[in-house]
């Protein structure tokens, strides 16, 4: 969570940045975005499935949805780390 928090995680946009990444844009998608942790948790379309349940369950208990919510509320971790495990995208990096 803190790596989300900071965006130095294993995402394109940090990676490029640090001469990890040939390209700062989302390799599982073609809206030619940089892979940030927005991109990742919000517009990403690989993963609109996954994120779907992660949303919605948030919106229906009437919490806003935003970046700054999702990633520091106590009631969202179990979610998030349920979204982030359903995408494996970060599997190599968490384990």
């Amino acid at each position: 969570i803190t790596q989300m928090i900071t965006g130095h995680i294993a995402l394109n946009k940090y990676l490029h940045r640090i001469s990890k990444a040939d390209s700062p844009l989302c390799g599982k998608c073609t809206m030619n975005a940089p892979e940030s942790v927005e991109h990742f948790l919000f517009r990403c379309p690989a993963f609109a499935d996954r994120r779907y349940l992660l949303l919605t369950r948030r919106a229906r208990r009437g919490q806003q949805i935003s970046l700054c919510k999702i990633l520091s509320a106590p009631t969202n971790l179990s979610a998030l780390a349920t979204y982030i495990n359903a995408t494996g995208h970060l599997r190599q990096m968490l384990g």
